[in-house]
């Protein structure tokens, strides 16, 4: 038996054994009823007023956020813009995206659109003040702000909102999977007396390894197109994707990055997936190394809870800590809030937002894992 042949066995075996474990079936039923009832409440939607308003809601989707627009919105809203009903509802979102921009204690009438839009170019700068940006940084948010056609046009989002949610629960839902059904895969040798019987087989050494890990990945990749797939088609058939061409600046008007709500949502699964990647590595690393599912699960737990902690709590004065913690963090890094994240990574004068390095650092960080359990596989199995 040749050495591809003896990597194909080896590797049907190793995905049979995770995906027909009566544990993971049970895994399987839970997850999968979860994920349909994600796709089904997620949006916003669900009660007899908002199946009655959507239409209305819709109804000034596709014009600029100009004076003409606000000028309607102050006179249906009113004066602090908190009381809304069937009568006045088209303006309600609208209203908060104003509210995320300008000064709450205000009345509506105290502004206009170039007000509004002077307040939000103010903002911005302010909030990369804070991140202390170098100039190279400035001057890629800039170029990129003009790339943005003002006045913005305005859509409802509620559709998309739901989506976001949907993607950015992916790495966490992921993250129990992952652990429970993964945590054993060489820890699991170990505790089950089995792993002496693999140092005397034919590729009980390297083969072996690269089929449990070939395995393991294929394992969640398919586990993560099934759950993501069902919540995000459900909710796709059910509500539609309204808002899918609009600017992410209707969700987000803070943000100077000039994509569209439905290009952002490309992006948000790349980084889920990439994710999960990074998770799967870190649970076989990790089960190579303390030979106790237990001791995994704990360890790829408490990490990330920590890595989380740590995303929010270091300030940002302390950047390099601070802002790799926060391109670690999967759950930062699938919500629209990434959008407000200014700190750039940099390569000979050229940039990378946070939602394009992100992928690249954990597929880096993947193979890294994956190369250092070989080497800790073998020396394991020499002894």
């Amino acid at each position: 038996m040749g050495k591809k042949s003896l990597f194909g066995t080896l590797f049907l075996f190793e995905i049979k054994k995770i995906l027909k474990n009566r544990f993971t079936v049970i895994l399987l039923i839970v997850i999968a009823a979860y994920s349909l009832l994600q796709g089904v409440f997620q949006a916003e939607q669900m009660g007899d007023y908002e199946s009655r308003t959507v239409d209305l809601e819709r109804a000034i989707d596709g014009r600029e956020i100009d004076n003409t627009l606000f000028s309607e919105l102050v006179e249906a809203a009113d004066e602090y813009g908190t009381w809304w009903n069937e009568s006045n509802c088209t303006y309600n979102a609208l209203c908060d995206w104003v509210r995320k921009i300008v000064d709450y204690g205000k009345p509506l009438a105290d502004y206009d659109a170039d007000s509004i839009y002077q307040i939000r170019q103010d903002t911005i700068k302010d909030g990369m003040e804070m991140c202390a940006l170098t100039e190279g940084e400035e001057r890629y948010w800039e170029e990129k702000e003009a790339l943005i056609d003002k006045p913005l046009v305005w859509h409802s989002f509620d559709e998309m909102l739901g989506l976001y949610d949907i993607v950015q629960s992916i790495p966490l839902i992921m993250l129990f999977v992952i652990t429970l059904l993964l945590s054993q895969i060489f820890a699991g040798e170990v505790k089950d007396k089995t792993d002496p019987l693999l140092r005397c087989t034919r590729g009980g050494w390297g083969i072996t390894y690269v089929a449990k890990i070939a395995a393991a990945v294929v394992s969640t990749f398919l586990l993560t197109v099934l759950f993501g797939g069902i919540s995000v088609t459900t909710s796709l058939l059910l509500w539609g994707s309204n808002g899918w061409n609009g600017v992410v600046q209707n969700l987000m008007p803070l943000t100077s990055e000039p994509l569209t709500m439905g290009a952002f949502f490309g992006r948000q699964i790349l980084v889920a997936f990439a994710a999960c990647l990074l998770l799967t590595a870190a649970t076989c690393f990790l089960s190579e190394c303390f030979n106790n599912p237990v001791v995994v699960m704990g360890a790829v737990f408490g990490g990330f809870l920590l890595i989380l902690a740590g995303s929010r709590e270091i300030p940002m004065v302390i950047r390099p800590l601070s802002q790799f913690l926060y391109l670690l963090s999967p759950i930062d890094m699938a919500s629209p809030n990434v959008l407000y994240e200014f700190r750039l990574v940099g390569f000979g004068g050229h940039y990378l937002t946070a939602l394009q390095f992100a992928p690249i650092l954990y597929a880096f960080l993947s193979v890294l894992a994956v190369v250092i359990g070989y080497f800790v596989y073998l020396r394991k199995n020499k002894t």
